[in-house]
């Protein structure tokens, strides 16, 4: 059998790893000879993890539909629903609108060195975070936005606004989740240094390529570090790429090293990330999420902020229906301290399943 390495985008279900998979501080992520699964080349995403070598037999090392991802036919009805309410359709409507006043104001900042217009875009942010009723609801609508054909600043605002539900999920005072939703709006700043047909190269990045990505957030920090910002939104915009493991970028900090705004920053950005949408798999389920979280999360990120997150998260769907994975349908009735991601579900015919209790099946879907 033929062995050739693989772009991340290009990884699909039923593909066989021909070499050990290591994360950045070179722990085990999936071994070799492991037929690849929606969950392992999740967790290879988790880890930025951007190839892997795999085999192809000799029928299929010509034919391109051996890298095509297979179609995602799950739906989650739930949002379809959202998108066609009044609610959608006005934040949909200012986000939008906000695009271009983003772009238009960093950029200002960048070719005139000048001050960043701090009031409008927090301002901006501010009007839809507080024209939402929960932060759930506000998860919600995010979920549905995932169309924007500039991420840096689609992101950006995403991450702000996600950094701001955790904000209060913490019970931060406003001047706090103010604070972090600056973070949020400045952390990817550096980006802009970086040439856009390195940024949204379809195939695989080079390891200079990526190594160049991966100065965005130095680039970052030097952009903001003599602007009239706070100091926690400069060592967020260095440090939202560290991890409590160490095994992080640009300075390999651990546990302590991170600045707080920076901890809290990093699980709005990751979150972000794994619940848009990629070439190979639609959005992911919160429930999926959750689950990813819990399997290498606690390790990466700091749990006193991580924990809150996923159970906010979790508790706020119950009550809602959900679809299994075996295409089963019932209602999220309690979540497990434990595990967050594994509820008791009432089944259609009364039955209650502990999702604790069995490995076989997972929640796919909100309906």
């Amino acid at each position: 059998m033929e062995v050739k390495r693989v772009n991340i985008n290009d990884l699909a279900p039923g593909m066989l790893i021909a070499d050990n998979v290591y994360n950045s501080a070179n722990q085990l992520i999936v071994p070799r000879d492991v037929v690849l699964t929606d969950k392992a080349i999740t967790r290879m995403r988790f880890h930025s993890i951007s190839s892997a070598r795999v085999y192809f037999s000799d029928e299929s090392s010509d034919n391109s539909s051996a890298s095509t991802p297979p179609k995602d036919n799950r739906e989650a009805s739930f949002f379809e629903k959202l998108r066609e309410t009044d609610e959608f359709v006005a934040f949909n409507k200012d986000f939008e609108k906000s695009i271009p006043i983003f772009e238009k104001k960093l950029n200002a900042m960048l070719k005139g060195n000048s001050e960043p217009d701090n009031d409008t875009l927090i301002g901006i942010v501010d009007d839809m975070f507080y024209s939402c009723r929960t932060g759930i609801q506000l998860f919600n609508l995010l979920h549905c936005m995932r169309n924007f054909d500039d991420v840096t600043f689609s992101h950006s605002i995403n991450v702000s606004l996600i950094c701001g539900v955790l904000a209060t999920w913490l019970n931060r005072s406003k001047t706090e989740v103010e604070l972090l939703m600056q973070c949020g709006i400045y952390h990817d700043i550096g980006k802009l240094m970086i040439p856009k047909a390195v940024l949204d190269k379809p195939g695989k990045l080079s390891p200079e390529e990526f190594a160049l990505i991966k100065t965005h957030t130095t680039q970052g920090y030097n952009i903001l570090k003599e602007r009239k910002l706070p100091r926690e939104v400069k060592l967020a915009a260095m440090m939202h790429h560290e991890r409590c493991d160490g095994s992080g970028y640009p300075m390999r900090l651990k546990g302590n090293q991170i600045e707080e705004c920076a901890k809290i920053l990093a699980i709005a950005d990751v979150y972000e990330a794994m619940t848009s949408p990629r070439i190979y798999r639609k959005a992911l389920c919160p429930f999926e999420v959750i689950r990813l979280f819990e399997i290498d999360g606690l390790s990466l990120f700091d749990p006193v902020y991580l924990l809150p997150f996923m159970e906010n998260i979790s508790q706020s769907y119950v009550g809602n229906m959900v679809k299994l994975s075996d295409d089963s349908i019932g209602q999220i009735i309690f979540i497990n301290k434990l595990s967050y991601s594994r509820p008791i579900i009432k089944m259609a015919n009364g039955e209650y399943v502990d999702l604790s209790k069995e490995s076989g099946r997972s929640i796919v879907a909100i309906l």
